[in-house]
Formats: structure tokens, C-alpha cells, sequence
């Protein structure tokens, strides 16, 4: 696993005073221990039911593309997860498969410091846009992308997952 230097994040509400902040590390998996695999599993499925990565998605993940966990000081395992893949039709361009946070880790910064970190690292490999999809009723994640992020929309696809599960297809410049 490769890490960086740890970052701080805010635990306690936006008003709250520095006292609050925990480091964070994000780790770049190249191999994953069966009990730690079950862990990203676990947060993917909590965020994302059946469409959640799974014990036969993963690990090919995390040999052919890129995987990140999420991890804060003092926590025995990580509380987020996200998986890359490069884009076949557009080589320069990454597309994030999925990003997860536990859910008593949403709300406090954590999912946008993450995925600031992975666009520093895919930018650092060459990448220069990265792509994703979210569905259209998703609304703080769109507030994540397009507010804090920069991400904008390129498309929208319909019944993407199936009837009802329309998704937005954004686009941010790594460069």
C-alpha cells in the first residue's frame, strides 16, 4: 500500500472551533488481506446495496485499476472507499467507478478531501479529466462535485441501472 502524508479534518460542526481536526490518510491498495477486502465491501454495500462492489469486483479492481481507502487516526479500519478505472476510449481520462463513506462518517468534509486526494494522484499518473456518474436525485453528492469540486455535467443517461436509475455523467479537468 502506498500513503502520503496524513491531513486534518474537521470532526466537530462548521462552527466549531480547531480543536476538532483528526488526521486522515489515503492508502493505494495493490493487494488486500481477506478481512480488510470483507471492510471496503462492507462500506460499498452500505452505500450502495446490490450495486455496491462485491467479493468478485474488488479485488480485480484493485490488481487492474485503482483502489483508495480511507482512513482516520485511531480507527482500526478504514471509513472510505473508491475505485478507478481508466477510460478505453480516451486514455488520458479516469473514470471513478465509486466512492463510499461509512455513514456515521458522512457530513463532515471527508468524501471531498478524498476524492481531492485521488485527483491529486490520477493528475500526478497523467490523467487529465476525470469522469463519473451520479444519479440526478443525489443531492449532496452533486453539491460535493459541482460546488466544491468543479465537476460539470457532459450528459445524462437515461435508465443507466435500469428503469428510474438515470445518472449524470460529469467531467472534471485534472490539468
Amino acid at each position: 500500500m502506498s500513503t502520503r502524508p496524513t491531513r486534518r479534518f474537521r470532526t466537530e460542526g462548521a462552527g466549531e472551533p480547531e480543536r476538532g481536526l483528526s488526521p486522515i490518510r489515503v492508502e493505494e491498495l495493490d493487494e488486500v488481506e481477506p478481512h480488510f477486502l470483507q471492510a471496503l465491501i462492507d462500506i460499498e454495500q452500505e452505500a450502495f446495496g446490490k450495486g455496491g462492489m462485491n467479493e468478485w469486483f474488488l479485488p480485480a479492481f484493485i490488481r487492474r485499476g485503482k483502489v483508495y481507502s480511507l482512513w482516520v487516526e485511531g480507527h482500526e479500519w478504514p471509513v472510505g472507499v473508491a475505485e478507478c478505472m481508466a477510460s478505453w476510449g480516451r486514455p488520458r481520462c479516469a473514470y471513478l467507478f465509486g466512492i463510499a463513506i461509512r455513514k456515521e462518517w458522512r457530513g463532515k468534509g471527508l468524501g471531498t478531501d478524498f476524492l481531492k486526494e485521488i485527483c491529486l494522484r490520477l493528475r500526478e499518473m497523467g490523467f487529465t479529466t476525470l469522469d463519473l456518474t451520479v444519479s440526478p436525485t443525489n443531492i449532496s453528492a452533486l453539491r460535493v462535485y459541482q460546488n466544491k469540486l468543479g465537476f460539470r455535467t457532459i450528459a445524462f443517461h437515461r435508465a443507466e441501472y435500469g428503469q428510474g436509475e438515470d445518472r449524470l455523467v460529469m467531467r472534471l479537468d485534472l490539468a
